[in-house]
């Protein structure tokens, strides 16, 4: 039991991929996962980055939030193929 523990924090503590990935601004991303996890766990990895400092909750929910709108959206590209 202890291992299946031990990977769930782990699980719990990665930050979603497409948040760190630096490739991510220029591909289209695939979100699986619904936009409050993806957030939740985005700004919980920001929060990690910052040294697991407090005080910047709302800073890092709203830079999450963000990054969710962003990535979920069609590049401008995209838009116009879709549209012929």
């Amino acid at each position: 039991m202890k291992h299946a523990h031990t990977a769930s924090q782990a699980a719990k503590a990665a930050p979603p991929a497409t948040v760190d990935a630096p490739a991510a601004a220029k591909a289209t991303p695939v979100i699986t996962e619904s936009k409050d996890e993806f957030v939740r766990q985005a700004a919980y990895f920001y929060y990690e980055a910052r040294g697991r400092v407090g005080g910047h909750e709302l800073d890092d929910w709203l830079r999450a939030e963000a990054e969710f709108e962003r990535q979920s959206r069609p590049e401008a590209g995209d838009a116009d193929a879709a549209s012929h």
